[in-house]
């Protein structure tokens, strides 16, 4: 039996035995410049038939319905990972030419399995006085989920300020970002909307002295669940450097869940990956983080 139609088989099993009881899980992953089209300056852009595969082969494992990604540059590119059955809502910015890269774009984004009815409101633009900007927007749907309607957001934060609060543009941008996420917060909790943001938030959000959480905790009416504050982290990934590839095992959790919906209804996972696999293929250089919704 061949690769594809084991693939398949196992998908159809997982989806079946997930659509035949009330869970549903969603899962949030950064691709790790994702595209068809790699540039020589990001060597972790150029994937081969067999790096598709293995990509596919952890999405299948994830059992995820409801995939929130990141730094994807096509609908093509991501089809791949996931397959047809998925409706992809690639982020508003890559309908706009003036807010896009000239050779590769990190995209937000959902990919959505066809069986759940989903509507698509327009994205949210975290820096809306930068008119200009080209940082990620925040790709937003709103999903069926137990016969009720979920907001789901996936986010890309700005990087380079991943714990302490400094005095430079990655703080000071994440600062903006943040704010924008707690207005649209308080937003859901004014028209009792049940709401999820998942995604890259480029910060240690369930460090005690984050000052991000902290942000977030006092600018909200309603303080959200952190669904990720205990989740344990251990990630091992390929990232190169100068060329050469380094092997690195990260133990803090940087991607994250937060919602107004009952946390005692997650199950919350890092899914990690075989390092053989990491060693041999080109994955990413961020594990996939599921939650089990029950």
């Amino acid at each position: 039996m061949n690769q594809r139609i084991t693939h398949l088989l196992s998908f159809c099993i997982l989806i079946f035995s997930s659509f035949t009881s009330n869970a549903i899980t969603l899962s949030t992953w950064n691709m790790e410049w994702l595209t068809l089209n790699p540039v020589k300056e990001f060597s972790s852009s150029e994937r081969h038939k067999q790096d598709f595969e293995q990509l596919n082969k952890y999405f299948l494992q994830s059992n995820s319905q409801i995939l929130a990604f990141q730094e994807v540059d096509s609908v093509e590119a991501i089809k791949k990972v996931v397959g047809n059955e998925y409706k992809i809502y690639l982020s508003d910015r890559s309908s706009h030419p003036k807010k896009q890269f000239n050779d590769i774009n990190q995209y937000t984004g959902f990919a959505i399995h066809e069986s759940i009815s989903v509507t698509d409101p327009r994205d949210i633009p975290l820096l809306p006085k930068k008119k200009s900007s080209k940082l990620r927007y925040a790709t937003y749907v709103i999903a069926i989920i137990d016969k009720q309607p979920v907001h789901l957001l996936s986010i890309h934060l700005k990087s380079g300020c991943m714990g302490q609060k400094k005095k430079n543009y990655a703080c000071s941008t994440l600062d903006q970002q943040t704010k924008e996420l707690t207005d649209w917060i308080n937003l859901r909790e004014i028209n009792n909307d049940s709401y999820l943001i998942l995604g890259d938030f480029n910060h240690t959000l369930a460090h005690r002295r984050s000052w991000l959480w902290k942000n977030i905790d006092t600018q909200t009416e309603e303080t959200p669940f952190l669904l990720t504050e205990q989740t344990k982290a251990s990630c091992t990934v390929k990232q190169w450097k100068r060329g050469w590839p380094k092997y690195t095992t990260f133990t803090r959790l940087i991607d994250h869940g937060v919602t107004n919906m009952s946390e005692s209804h997650f199950n919350v996972t890092q899914q990690s990956f075989e390092q053989a696999d990491v060693k041999k293929y080109q994955l990413t250089d961020h594990c996939p983080i599921l939650f089990e919704y029950n």
